[in-house]
């Protein structure tokens, strides 16, 4: 593993900012939050919002759940989230495959702490197969930032416990993978004030962890296998934070002979408020479409 990490660690020029406390920092992720899907999803989309125990989840078009479903995991560090991003994502590969999709809203940190956002994860999927509704149902499982790391996980999951069927296919966007944030060229990638958005990220792992130890596979997938998991979607931005950790799970899952589609964009990827565009991000839906279409498609 060691070996690996000092492989792919890339330097850049690190530019210094002043610095903004990270509680102000938290409240303001917090008040991003769009617990309601943005107006043009609102237009686009039948939306059913729909509690699974203490878990909250939104269903776009669950009339169309027979093309499909796509399971997305928003992201936020997991002390905020969904964004207008993660919407805008989960709408527009929906209406691409005219297939449904759900946003299972996770409960955050401070107020909640590992395992819960895993297991309200599992609890949603759980129901369905209750309910019978992914009987005969393909699904793909996706997720950015924060989310990204805990589809990787769930996947993970999945495989050892076969109580929910396997997704048809993984998207993870600029996931967050160690907790720890160990990698020594974290605050090299870049250029808009690194050193303070590692002291945000630190302070979010620190209270959603909990007790719990921050290289947990559960809390740090990159410690965990990641062998045998269905087909993948990798992205990263060449700005993200989480670069050299991405680009470290690109090669465990080559060397464990995953079918994988990776990518790396221009810019930042990872913990968007509002959604990116330009030609890269363009490109990069297009691949996952292509991926959806695969995996969704009847008979695959």
């Amino acid at each position: 593993m060691g070996r690996i990490r000092d492989a792919v660690v890339t330097g850049a020029r690190a530019v210094r900012r002043i610095p903004i406390p990270s509680t102000l920092t938290h409240q303001a992720l917090r008040e991003a939050r769009s617990p309601q899907p943005p107006g043009h999803v609102l237009k686009s989309h039948a939306i059913e919002p729909e509690m699974v125990g203490r878990t909250r989840t939104v269903w776009l078009d669950e009339h169309r759940a027979d093309n499909g479903i796509i399971v997305f995991l928003h992201g936020g560090a997991y002390v905020s989230g969904p964004f207008t991003s993660d919407w805008a994502w989960l709408s527009r590969q929906a209406d691409a495959r005219d297939c449904a999709g759900l946003m299972i809203d996770y409960r955050n940190a401070p107020d909640h702490q590992h395992p819960v956002a895993r297991d309200d994860v599992e609890a949603a999927l759980a129901a369905l197969v209750a309910d019978g509704r992914l009987d005969g149902r393909r699904w793909v499982l996706a997720g950015q930032h924060s989310g990204g790391g805990l589809a990787l996980v769930i996947a993970r999951r999945l495989r050892e416990t076969g109580a929910v069927p396997a997704p048809s296919a993984v998207i993870a966007m600029s996931p967050w993978l160690d907790l720890e944030l160990t990698n020594s060229g974290i605050t090299e990638t870049d250029q808009i004030d690194p050193v303070h958005e590692r002291r945000l990220l630190r302070g979010a792992a620190r209270r959603y962890a909990g007790r719990t130890s921050l290289d947990d596979p559960d809390l740090s997938p990159i410690n965990g296998s990641l062998a045998a998991l269905p087909p993948i979607h990798l992205s990263v931005g060449l700005r993200d934070l989480f670069l050299s950790d991405v680009r470290v799970a690109r090669l465990q899952l080559e060397e464990n002979g995953a079918e994988l589609s990776y990518r790396e964009i221009s810019g930042r990827l990872g913990l968007q408020l509002i959604p990116r565009k330009g030609e890269d991000i363009e490109r990069l839906h297009r691949e996952q479409a292509e991926l959806l279409a695969r995996a969704l498609a009847p008979g695959s």
